[in-house]
């Protein structure tokens, strides 16, 4: 089903605002934010998974939903729910923004920004401290850090949030130095 940008906004808004909602009454909204993650690690790395969840061709909506609701037993039921009326409505290919909606929403309800922090080896509590304070002041509001370790960046860090990205990794200052070698002059005679 074709949806345009707004309307599909604004589907996003209320399934991640009403999914929020029964998540705080159920104190769980950390747990369900892991979980929305994670069925979306699943939902993408099996494709007869996914195609179940969203084809409307060749499936109903009823099927789509018991479907939904038998694969991700287990979990918050929430969120099984919602995951369940994503597939009977034909909404599951918006799965990936109600997880970025949710996020947005947790983060803004909660006064916090969360920043995905990736590095070469794992932070040390020092570090860790200094950055969040330095990240705190900068945005002014209380930051929360999502670590990432990454070896293939060789050293430095790389920060993102909301579309945001600054990468001040080794890898990437390499990069840059390869890109500026290769286009300079070489400075012999011709």
């Amino acid at each position: 089903m074709r949806t345009s940008r707004a309307l599909a906004k604004q589907i996003v808004v209320t399934y991640a605002s009403v999914l929020f909602d029964a998540a705080v009454a159920d104190n769980a909204v950390d747990e369900v934010f892991s979980q929305m993650e994670a069925v979306q690690r699943v939902v993408r790395s099996s494709a007869p998974l996914r195609d179940s969840l969203r084809d409307d061709a060749a499936s109903t909506g009823a099927s789509r939903a018991k479907a939904a609701t038998e694969v991700f037993a287990g979990l918050n039921p929430a969120l099984v729910s919602t995951l369940a009326v994503l597939a009977e409505r034909g909404n599951f290919d918006l799965l990936s923004g109600v997880v970025e909606e949710y996020g947005r929403v947790a983060e803004e309800r909660r006064g916090v920004i969360a920043v995905n922090v990736t590095t070469a080896v794992e932070l040390t509590e020092s570090l860790r401290e200094s950055i969040t304070k330095k990240l705190a002041a900068d945005m002014g509001k209380d930051v929360v850090l999502r670590e990432k370790v990454d070896p293939s960046i060789i050293g430095g860090i790389v920060f993102s949030t909301h579309g945001q990205r600054i990468d001040a990794s080794i890898a990437s200052q390499l990069e840059n130095a390869r890109g500026v070698l290769s286009t300079a002059h070489s400075g012999g005679e011709a």
